[in-house]
């Protein structure tokens, strides 16, 4: 679980709502391996997902705009108010001269209200704007929480994977991890797909110094196990320690949490 960590961290932020900090311990569980393919419900799963994820990040990109939008219309509107304001001031000599003082200074007074009360309109108007942005993006996100959480997972998978093919000694800390705690048992037997068995045999004699002295320890290859998979099997029963099997315990874990905060 360590390697898992380290690759990619996931949070999600919902709105007005806290996801109670709780500890749970994530143990490797026995599951049935399930025969490989994607049917054709898992592919309409991912392209929905692709598309929800575009969808996000179109609304982020357009809350971003709105929010440079905003920001511009208000320097624009400071911009004319300073500038009719310097404009006024070249004329009110003129207007002194012109008109009697009463006259001028209602006149004077009149202008500056339109323009503060324009001001105070553009800026009621911008904020609406990214107010109501907001709203549809937290809203888009709140509705879509489940699938968020499987878009990340997804790519957890993808990020773990990748560092176990660019750095396979990696893979051997998730055996590690289970073998300890098979450690009392006579008889060990790891069973590795292919693609994983070379580089985990290479390092039998330090899975050997994990176990018991008079236990034994086999490494056996099979077609069997998916890749990155691996199954340990000791007199009792088996554990699946497979990088597949501990991310969906990741998953159901992340699912409960959202399932509580949502009551």
């Amino acid at each position: 679980m360590k390697l898992l960590l380290q690759g990619v961290e996931v949070t999600t932020s919902l709105s007005n709502s806290s996801i109670r900090n709780e500890s749970r311990q994530i143990k490797i569980k026995p599951i049935s391996l399930q025969p490989s393919g994607q049917p054709k419900s898992e592919l309409e799963a991912a392209s929905k997902q692709e598309t929800l994820l575009q969808e996000i990040e179109q609304a982020q990109i357009q809350l971003e705009e709105l929010k440079n939008q905003s920001q511009q219309l208000l320097e624009e509107t400071e911009a004319e108010i300073e500038s009719k304001k310097q404009a006024w001031e070249t004329e009110k000599q003129t207007y002194i001269e012109a008109a009697s003082k009463q006259g001028f200074s209602q006149g004077y007074t009149d202008g500056e209200s339109k323009s503060l009360a324009k001001y105070k309109s553009d800026l009621e108007k911008a904020n609406q704007i990214i107010d109501t942005a907001r709203k549809d993006y937290q809203a888009l996100i709140e509705d879509n929480v489940d699938t968020i959480l499987e878009i990340a997972l997804h790519t957890a998978e993808k990020i773990t994977k990748q560092k176990i093919d660019e750095e396979p000694n990696s893979f051997l800390e998730i055996i590690n991890a289970a073998i300890k705690e098979l450690k009392d048992q006579s008889v060990i037997s790891i069973y590795l797909h292919p693609n994983q068995y070379e580089s985990v045999v290479q390092h039998k004699e330090e899975l050997v110094t994990i176990i018991e002295k008079d236990a034994k320890l086999a490494l056996y290859v099979t077609d069997e196990v998916e890749d990155y998979g691996c199954m340990i099997k000791h007199p009792f029963g088996q554990i699946d320690a497979s990088v597949d099997t501990q991310l969906q315990e990741i998953r159901q874990i992340l699912f409960e949490v959202s399932e509580e905060n949502r009551q």
